[in-house]
C-alpha cells in the first residue's frame, strides 16, 4: 500500500500554524510528548511509547568472533524493523529506507560515541567476544520514532545483564542465571537523540515532530547528546539553509530534554530492581490491561482544541397538577446550595403535537363551547351545572 499523500491544503494549514507560533496538536515550538517506560519480565526488554509512537526493544547476547581490526573488543549492533504493524505503507520482511536510516543514526549515537565498553565483552582474544544486537520493533508510527527508539534502546542497554563465565584453564562455561547472576553492561555515558524539524527556510524549529510535521516541513535535524552536554552525533535532512548560531541554539535547547529523558530512565531502572528485589511480578501485562500498547497506526484528527468548553445541561423537571401533566420547569441555581424552579415552554422538545388540524376546527370549537359551561355551588357545597334561560321581551 503506497502511503498516504499529503494534500495542499493539510501543508497550508501546517505552515499557517507555524507562522503563528502554533502547532496543530496545542504543544509550543519546543514542547515534547509524554514519555512512557515499561520493563519486560526478560533483561533487555523495553516498551516506550512517546505520544501516539510505539517501540518495543529486546536485547540480546551471543559469542561470536571478534573483527580482525578490534581483535580485542565485542561487538554491538542495532537493527530497526518497520512493518505494516506500525502503519500500512510499510511492508513486511523487507528493510524500508526509513529503517536503514533510524539504524544508522542510532548505531552512530550508540556505537560510536564508545557509549558500551566492548572491552568488557571480551572472553578470549582474536577467538571469542560478546556479540550484543538489539532489535528495535516499531509497533505504532505517529512521528519521531527516532526519539522514541533512543529512548528505549539506552534503557534496554541499562537493563541488560548478560551470562557470567568462569575459566578453567583454557576453556570457560557460561553460567545460566539460575546458576549465577548475570552482569550488567558498562556504559560510560547515556546518550539520547532528540530531533527537530525546521521550517520557514531555516527559521523555526520544532521539537518532537509528529508524522504530518515531518512530511511537511522543509528539512529535520537529529542531535545526538547526552547529560555531559556533549555531541555524540548530527544528523541533517532535507533541503533548508541553517546558521551556525542556530543548530547552537538548538543542540543546547536538546540538552534539556535528553537530561529529562535520562533521570526518567534511571528513576525507572530503580523501580525495576526495586520490584524485581522484592519478588513483585514484571511483565507487559499491566501495559494491556490500561491499554497502552496499540497494534497497528490509526489514522486521527490530527488538530486538538484545547479550549473547548463543556456546555451544562439543565436539569428540565415535569410538574403534575390535579392528575394533569402540564409544562416543563428547569432548575436554575440562585446561589451556594440554592436554587429555583422556572416555568419553561416546550417548543421544538418532541412529542405529540398540539395544533388542530383547520378541518377539524368548526367541530372543536363548538365541542369546546358545549364543555366550557357555566356552573353554580349549592347549599351543600357541591358544583351542578347552571341553567341558563333567555327571557325574550
Amino acid at each position: 500500500m503506497r502511503e498516504k499523500i499529503v494534500t495542499n491544503v493539510e501543508k497550508a494549514f501546517v505552515n499557517k500554524c507555524i507562522s503563528q507560533n502554533l502547532r496543530i496538536d496545542g504543544r509550543r515550538m519546543n514542547d515534547v510528548r509524554n514519555v512512557k517506560l515499561s520493563f519486560g519480565s526478560e533483561w533487555g526488554s523495553v516498551h516506550v511509547m512517546l505520544g501516539e509512537t510505539r517501540v518495543l526493544v529486546q536485547v540480546s547476547c551471543d559469542v561470536a568472533q571478534p573483527k580482525a581490526v578490534r581483535p580485542q573488543e565485542g561487538l554491538l549492533s542495532i537493527n530497526v524493523d518497520i512493518g505494516p504493524m506500525a502503519a500500512a505503507h510499510f511492508e513486511a520482511g523487507r528493510a524500508s529506507d526509513e529503517a536503514i536510516q533510524i539504524s544508522r543514526i542510532l548505531e552512530r549515537a550508540f556505537k560510536d560515541s564508545r557509549c558500551v565498553d566492548l572491552e568488557s565483552l571480551c572472553l578470549v582474544a582474536e577467538e571469542k567476544v560478546w556479540s550484543v544486537r538489539v532489535d528495535v520493533n516499531v509497533l505504532n508510527h505517529d512521528g519521531n520514532i527516532i526519539d522514541c527508539a533512543s529512548v528505549a534502546v539506552l534503557a534496554a542497554l541499562s537493563h541488560f545483564r548478560r551470562p557470567d563465565v568462569t575459566w578453567s584453564g583454557t576453556e570457560f562455561t557460561i553460567h545460566s542465571h539460575m546458576e549465577k547472576d548475570p552482569i550488567p553492561l558498562v556504559l560510560h555515558h547515556f546518550p539520547l537523540c532528540v530531533s527537530y524539524v525546521i521550517f520557514q527556510d531555516g527559521t523555526v524549529a520544532c521539537a518532537d515532530p509528529t508524522d504530518l510535521e515531518e512530511r511537511v516541513a522543509q528539512a529535520k535535524v537529529v542531535f545526538g547528546l547526552n547529560s555531559y552536554q556533549e555531541l555524540c552525533g548530527l544528523h541533517l535532512g532535507g533541503v533548508t539553509l541553517l546558521s551556525a548560531g542556530f543548530v547552537v541554539d538548538l543542540a543546547s535547547r536538546g540538552v534539556k530534554h535528553a537530561k529529562n529523558h535520562i533521570e526518567m530512565i534511571k528513576k525507572c531502572l530503580e523501580e525495576d530492581s526495586r520490584k524485581r528485589q522484592e519478588g513483585e511480578r514484571i511483565s507487559f501485562v499491566r501495559c494491556l490491561e490500561v491499554g497502552d500498547i496499540k497494534s497497528s497506526h490509526q489514522e486521527r484528527i490530527p488538530i486538538k482544541i484545547p479550549s473547548r468548553g463543556v456546555r451544562e445541561r439543565r436539569k428540565k423537571v415535569k410538574v403534575e397538577a390535579n392528575g394533569a401533566e402540564e409544562d416543563g420547569f428547569e432548575i436554575q441555581p440562585v446561589g451556594a446550595g440554592s436554587a429555583v424552579l422556572m416555568e419553561v415552554e416546550n417548543f421544538g422538545l418532541g412529542g405529540p403535537s398540539k395544533w388542530i388540524p383547520e378541518e377539524n376546527s368548526a367541530t372543536s370549537s363548538e365541542e369546546e363551547e358545549v364543555e366550557q359551561k357555566p356552573r353554580v355551588k349549592t347549599e351543600s357545597g357541591s358544583e351542578e351545572e347552571a341553567t341558563v334561560i333567555s327571557l325574550s321581551i
